[in-house]
């Protein structure tokens, strides 16, 4: 058994690592010169781990796409018409002050915004602005307005409602669940990716050296690109002597088809939790002097502009609609 230097030295290509034997049936698979831990991950591999592969870029562009509609929607969605016209209401005359059209549809039909003006039982004076979609009220159009009891300045012209896009009734709550399922799908795609990358980085710095040998593979349900995933088992050596199994999915089913076995860096204390090297989003390599390096920086840093653009893009938009259009 072999231990490895705490100075961060070679780890020796020792035909007798555990899950490092010879093979007869295939050429033996040169043992990688990987430095001992613990490792210092690149910067580039680290970050590529955590926000590239299929999981994180599919979360980043689901969640961009989502999220676009979500700014356009959530900010002229009725929410007032959730709880506060569900009691008695009062109503009082009012006047139309302007009608315009919005950006907004339903339907492919468009919708108006109707600015109003009315005096409530206080006697005060209150202006606002009520949606209808299809429907442009002339200036000087005399309708009824309804208010909350107490509160006049929650008011709209009734059978109209408050934002751009209705919400009210199941209609609403359909849209609702539907919101919240895309986001849902999203994050927890997100999150697939994440753990993923963490555990690919915790590896990458501490995890111990062994050869896994397929044990099986199976097709699952899922596919990418036209391109099956598959479900890969190996099994290796760890070095308490005993052997250990880790499971990896993949599309690119080459990536992990060496006969000879494919290296995986394994936790000491809990050897189930192992990641295949040529299975981490991060496309790793090892250079000749033991480092760990990316294989493809320029294909890593792509990986990288996705989420970037995303947060860039929601984080321009959230400005723009909490603090300049407030």
């Amino acid at each position: 058994m072999t231990t490895p230097p705490s100075d961060g030295a070679f780890e020796p290509p020792d035909p007798g690592l555990p899950g490092m034997g010879r093979s007869e049936e295939v050429p033996e698979k040169p043992v990688p010169a990987l430095a001992g831990p613990p490792r210092d991950v690149p910067r580039l591999v680290y970050w590529t781990n955590l926000l590239g592969g299929f999981y994180n870029q599919f979360a980043w562009l689901w969640l961009g796409i989502t999220g676009a509609v979500m700014w356009i929607f959530l900010p002229n969605a009725d929410w007032a018409g959730l709880y506060h016209f569900r009691g008695d209401l009062q109503t009082a005359p009012g006047v139309v002050l302007e009608s315009h059209e919005t950006n907004c549809s339903e339907n492919d039909t468009k919708v108006y915004a109707q600015t109003y003006r009315f005096t409530a039982s206080d006697g005060g004076q209150y202006e606002n602005t009520s949606y209808a979609t299809g429907k442009r009220l002339k200036k000087g159009a005399k309708v009824t307005v309804e208010y909350v009891p107490g509160d006049p300045s929650i008011s709209r012209v009734q059978g109209m409602r408050r934002g751009a896009f209705g919400i009210e009734g199941w209609g609403g709550i359909l849209i609702l669940v539907v919101f919240v399922v895309f986001l849902g799908v999203g994050f927890g795609m997100l999150v697939m990716g994440l753990v993923r990358g963490i555990k690919a980085n915790r590896m990458l710095a501490g995890g111990k050296l062994a050869l896994g040998k397929l044990k099986s593979k199976r097709p699952t349900s899922t596919s990418i690109n036209d391109r099956t995933v598959w479900e890969f088992t190996f099994e290796f050596v760890a070095e308490d002597n005993r052997t250990y199994e880790t499971k990896a999915k993949t599309h690119k089913t080459d990536d992990l088809s060496d006969p000879a076995g494919e290296y995986l860096l394994y936790d000491t204390f809990s050897p189930t939790y192992a990641a295949l090297l040529d299975n981490m989003p991060g496309g790793v390599a090892i250079d000749n002097l033991g480092q760990l390096r990316t294989r493809s920086p320029g294909k890593a840093v792509a990986s990288l502009l996705v989420p970037v653009l995303v947060v860039s893009a929601h984080s321009g938009v959230a400005y723009l609609v909490l603090v300049v259009f407030v």
